[in-house]
């Protein structure tokens, strides 16, 4: 007798890549923040990366089309995204709260990140009106509010369910923020800057097209890389990798970014860490390898993620002259 078929292994979960950066062109406005505040961390759903939860006030017309303003208070969901040199958010929300299009003359922009597809990107330029942050349980005291912030409208592969889109750079570098996963609570502005028991790990950063860059510890030397907390794993070049200690095959996946999709390997390697005390507990990491745009566009070989970032407490200074992540 022959022996009975088995179904076909299911295929692995694409992997989501929502960094964005601008080539040239102004950088949409940050617009104004005010406030402060803490809140239960929320994070995305199958994922780790830190989600704000606004409300939408209902009486104010800012950013809102002619057709009319909000009946009522609605709520946006928007990714905490270091990664991402502008802010983004989709064509869904952009026509939930009746927001009004203006598109960039044809090459004031060029655009690159995951996928292969950023030559055939044509953003729209939207306003978002005012954000006050919302607490995500009981026990939030937030009076963070975001106005004037400017994002591009783009159909954003790869977020997770219920996310409207990512809150970027121009906007996060003007608070400070603290994200605790032990206390499960997210700090912004003057709530983030409470004194600490321990003395954190302070590692610099390095703006380079708005986005922030840390040096790694590599194999032979120092590894320079994206800092982004939008960003789920931790994604290395082909060079990169070929230098690293692998750990078992590697596997095929597909990798949806915001420039489209493209099949990519997965892989355990070790010989890469974040710097300072600590960084040795976990030796072996799952990278991505993939040949990003970004990286060349950075000068960087990887893109330091939630799988580096999601057990620590992080406070991100972007708002200082010399900006520094801290680390416990």
């Amino acid at each position: 007798p022959l022996p009975p078929l088995l179904p076909p292994p299911a295929p692995p979960p694409p992997v989501a890549a929502a960094a964005l950066i601008q080539q040239h062109g102004p950088l949409p406005a940050g617009g104004r923040v005010s406030g402060s505040g803490s809140v239960p961390l929320e994070r995305a759903q199958d994922g780790d990366t830190p989600v704000l939860t606004f409300q939408v006030g209902g009486n104010d017309r800012r950013g809102s089309s002619a057709a009319g303003s909000l009946a009522r208070p609605a709520t946006v969901r928007l990714l905490l995204d270091t990664g991402a040199s502008a802010s983004m958010v989709t064509p869904v929300l952009a026509r939930r709260l009746a927001l009004q299009l203006r598109t960039p003359a044809v090459g004031s922009g060029a655009l690159a990140g995951g996928g292969q597809d950023c030559q055939g990107l044509r953003p729209a330029l939207v306003t978002l009106p005012p954000l006050q942050l919302l607490p995500a349980t009981a026990g939030g005291t937030a009076t963070v509010s975001f106005t004037g912030v400017q994002a591009l409208m783009l159909p954003v592969g790869g977020l997770p369910a219920g996310i409207d889109g990512v809150l970027g750079i121009p906007s996060l570098r003007q608070l400070p923020i603290r994200i605790d996963p032990r206390e499960q609570r997210l700090h912004l502005g003057a709530a983030a800057l409470t004194p600490s028991t321990t003395a954190p790990l302070r590692v610099p950063l390095e703006w380079r097209r708005g986005v922030p860059i840390l040096r790694l510890q590599g194999p032979a030397a120092a590894v320079d890389a994206l800092a982004d907390t939008g960003a789920e794993g931790l994604f290395v070049s082909p060079r990169l990798a070929g230098e690293l200690q692998p750990h078992g095959p590697a596997q095929s996946v597909r990798l949806v970014g915001v420039c489209g999709d493209q099949t990519v390997q997965r892989r355990a390697f070790s010989g890469l860490a974040l710097p300072g005390p600590g960084s040795a507990t976990r030796s072996v990491w799952e990278a991505i390898i993939t040949p990003n745009p970004i990286f060349a566009l950075l000068h960087v070989e990887a893109i330091v993620g939630q799988a580096l970032l999601r057990d620590r407490q992080q406070r991100w200074r972007l708002d200082l002259p010399q900006p520094r992540l801290e680390l416990w």
